[in-house]
């Protein structure tokens, strides 16, 4: 049995236990240990790093440790952003080189570049992340979209595929007004509350973009410290990977 069937023979194995990470059909972690009652705070980087400076004051007012998943193109144009937020003791991870688009958004097993493109890709983001001595372990496609495919070529990089948990729109947080999928700020704000109460977010993998386009005005991370706040009084603790 190959690395690759190992993998996703243990995924099936984690998904029938109790307490277990939750991983999607596509074979990427979509949930930590629903035991805990811990939240991983995800951020993700490329073109806009506007919110930046934002989040990370905020995050060591409440001295809390997140996880960013930068593309190597980011790295390579804000090194010292990087370096600051790996000595403030947060998880840098890969987020693609080029942030291309890997699979078909209508058809998702259907690659839009040849398997060796992609691992190229992943790998030119982890040059650049090595380049100043980051070495990760953990891998968000960009447009945070992928198939098994994807997954399984991250794999031969030794990296595990990641992704927000689904059942909020924190996601959504890019989108601009003349967007038909546009979300406003507090329709994201209600749908967390609102998931949390329903079901709660033990091991849950929230994903806020600190950087997006000027078109938005309504920037979700301007409400990282109320969101912060309100899962606190919870009793949730926030963790990196």
């Amino acid at each position: 049995m190959n690395k690759i069937c190992v993998y996703f023979a243990l995924l099936f194995f984690a998904s029938s236990i109790n307490a277990q990470p939750i991983f999607d059909n596509e074979g990427a972690l979509i949930r930590s240990d629903t035991s805990k009652k811990k939240i991983y705070l995800c951020f993700t980087g490329h073109e806009f790093f506007d919110g930046f400076d934002y989040v990370l004051a905020v995050l060591k007012k409440h001295k809390i440790h997140a996880s960013f998943f930068l593309t190597g193109e980011f790295v390579r144009n804000h090194e010292d952003l990087v370096k600051t937020i790996g000595l403030d003791g947060h998880y840098i991870g890969a987020h693609s080189d080029q942030h291309l688009l890997y699979c078909d958004w209508l058809k998702r097993d259907s690659l839009l570049f040849s398997p060796n493109i992609i691992k190229e890709d992943i790998s030119n983001n982890l040059k650049a992340l090595n380049a100043l001595g980051i070495y990760p372990d953990y891998f968000m496609p960009p447009f945070e979209w992928y198939n098994k495919k994807v997954v399984a070529i991250a794999l031969q990089l030794n990296q595990t595929t990641i992704n927000f948990s689904p059942g909020t729109k924190s996601n959504a947080d890019y989108t601009t007004p003349e967007m038909l999928n546009y979300v406003r700020s507090d329709v994201i704000l209600e749908s967390i509350y609102n998931y949390e109460s329903l079901n709660g977010m033990n091991g849950f993998h929230l994903l806020i973009h600190p950087g997006v386009s000027n078109e938005r005005k309504d920037k979700l991370y301007f409400h990282l410290d109320s969101i912060i706040n309100e899962l606190d009084e919870k009793n949730y603790q926030f963790s990196k990977f």
